[in-house]
This record gives structure tokens, C-alpha cells and sequence, in this order.
């Protein structure tokens, strides 16, 4: 068999996988659970009792079961359930586990499935581009992380380019962060607000005030730092 069919295949298997999740999300009565309100709360609920069932080892199902979701789903869903089962400080790092190896999975299949394939189309400026990114690898990563880049789309686009997987590692783990955390405070606060509810006045706390301007903040947060980095490079002596 030669390279190109090798790729070709690879190729096909990718688009017969990505099918299959598009048709699952918006085919399906499975999709409703990640499209809609009430199927989000069904989500969470179905969660908690197979989470609950695994006894000491909720955490790590949560965390396989994230990992694998988001493969081809939604990742926010299964953020918002890793609060709201375990509460914001475990939910936190159940989350982000679950984020980063879900991530890495995603980058591994792409690289394995379209690296191949797309290096027949990298002539040029696409080449040109394809090799900065991977001079570049962690920076881009990082930044596209903090843009909040569509998750599933960068992990396999990542993928199929030269960056290396210790820069998009890393470059996920820092570029995540900060909104995993937010989110996840969100909703675990939203939790623990919701056994004592009493009315919209309770929500009017700073257990869930700054967690949201954290989260609306975070969305400026690119603008802001491309700002600071264009000051910073505008600001230095030539050469």
C-alpha cells in the first residue's frame, strides 16, 4: 500500500468518525442531552448516578468518561457536571484532567489520522505557516487556548500540523486553566447556593458574582495581551 491510500484511509476514518458524532449530536435523541437545556440537566442527573455508583472511584470515571466525551462532544456540558457532582474544588481538577486528557487523545488521533493527509496540501504560505507553528507551537496553543478556540476543532487542527506535543501539552495545560477553574467555580458555587435557595436575591453573593466577571472578563482577556505584547514590541529599540 502506498503512503498517499495509507493517508487517503486515515483520512476517510477521521471523516467516518466525525460523521458518526455529528450525526449522534444532531440525529439522535442522545444529542438533546448536549443541545438542550432539559437534556443538559438529564446529562448531569445520569452522570451523577453512574458517578455516585463507582463509589472512591467517581472521580477517576468522571475523569475517564470527560476524557472520552470530549473526543466528540461538547466539552462545556461535561464541565458544568464535573461541578455540579463534585462541588467546585474537586469538580475543578476532575475537569481539568478530564479537559487535558481528552485533549491529548484528540491531538494524537489527529496527528496519527490527518498529519498525513494534510501534509499534501501544506505547499507555500500554508507551508510557511505550518512551520511556524511548529517553531512557535506553545504560544500559539496557549493563545488560542485563552481565546477560547472551539475545543474539538484545535485539538485535532493541532494535531494535524507540526507542533509538537510537548508544546500543545503544556500549552493547553496553562491556556485551560483559568477557564476551567471559572466555570467550575460557577457552577459548583450555583450548587451549594441551590440546598438553601430562597429567592433571586441569593444569587447576589460574591460566590457567584465573581466567578461570572471572571468569566465574561476572560473573553477580553486575548485583547488585552496581544495590547500588551504589541506595546512591548513597539517599545523596543530596533535592532
Amino acid at each position: 500500500m502506498s503512503v498517499r491510500t495509507d493517508n487517503l484511509l486515515k483520512f476517510a476514518g477521521f471523516l467516518l468518525l466525525a460523521g458518526i458524532a455529528g450525526y449522534v449530536l444532531f440525529l439522535t435523541p442522545a444529542g438533546d442531552l448536549f443541545l438542550s437545556q432539559e437534556g443538559r440537566r438529564e446529562l448531569v442527573a445520569r452522570l451523577d448516578r453512574f458517578v455516585r455508583a463507582a463509589g472512591l472511584l467517581g472521580p477517576a470515571v468522571f475523569v475517564a468518561i470527560y476524557g472520552l466525551g470530549v473526543l466528540a462532544l461538547p466539552a462545556t456540558p461535561f464541565t458544568a457536571a464535573g461541578a455540579l457532582i463534585f462541588g467546585k474544588y474537586l469538580g475543578t481538577a476532575c475537569n481539568f484532567l478530564g479537559a487535558v486528557g481528552g485533549a491529548s487523545l484528540s491531538f494524537l488521533l489527529g496527528r496519527y489520522l490527518l498529519r498525513g493527509f494534510a501534509e499534501g496540501f501544506l505547499t507555500g504560505r500554508l507551508a510557511d505557516l505550518d512551520r511556524k507553528a511548529g517553531e512557535h507551537g506553545f504560544s500559539v496553543i496557549f493563545y488560542l487556548r485563552i481565546f477560547w478556540f472551539p475545543f474539538i476543532v484545535l485539538n485535532y487542527a493541532a494535531g494535524a500540523t507540526r507542533i509538537r506535543f510537548a508544546d500543545y501539552f503544556w500549552g493547553t495545560v496553562f491556556g485551560i486553566l483559568p477557564a476551567i477553574a471559572i466555570v467550575s467555580f460557577f457552577f459548583g458555587n450555583l450548587r451549594e447556593i441551590a440546598a438553601s435557595f430562597r429567592g433571586p436575591a441569593d444569587l447576589l453573593q460574591p460566590d457567584i458574582l465573581v466567578p461570572a466577571a471572571l468569566l465574561v472578563l476572560s473573553f477580553f482577556l486575548p485583547s488585552l495581551l496581544q495590547r500588551i505584547r504589541k506595546r512591548r514590541d513597539g517599545g523596543e529599540p530596533p535592532p
